[in-house]
């Protein structure tokens, strides 16, 4: 009896831990760079897990001048991430057709290049040093 007992506890706690991993946030890296598609945000080759960010990624975009040179355009598509970072040198694109949502938080730090020219919905906290530019574009801040 003690041993079914042991049995079922670390069956459930296997489960719970594995489940929770399932959807906890990832923490993603742009890379870029995949011939034929080497700035396409679609492509999950150009991601550092192989996989296009969801909504339960922690996107963050480093200054790729040094490697592949090619920052993501998000292009007549739309995608969903829990978190954005812009780290300094870093840029990203949102065309027109296009939508960004944020679930969390967007930061941006030193110089780097935000285009929106389709939409960005941050339902979380902005962090800014520099400036977004973008030509007709949506940009809706709100709650969670």
């Amino acid at each position: 009896m003690k041993s079914r007992l042991l049995v079922s506890a670390l069956l459930f706690s296997f489960l719970f831990v594995y489940s929770s991993s399932l959807w906890a946030q990832k923490i993603v890296y742009w890379e870029g760079g995949t011939p034929g598609m080497e700035s396409n945000w679609n492509c999950p080759r150009n991601w550092s897990t192989n996989a296009v960010p969801n909504a339960f990624s922690d996107v963050i975009i480093p200054d790729v001048s040094t490697r592949s040179r090619v920052y993501p355009i998000l292009s007549h598509k739309n995608a969903e991430v829990n978190k954005l970072t812009l780290e300094s040198g870093a840029s990203l694109t949102v065309q027109n057709g296009s939508c960004l949502v944020v679930f969390d938080s967007m930061e941006r730090f030193g110089l780097n290049d935000l285009d929106v020219r389709g939409s960005v919905i941050l339902k979380g906290n902005l962090a800014v040093a520099g400036s977004i530019i973008g030509s007709g574009f949506d940009y809706v801040l709100g709650k969670k």
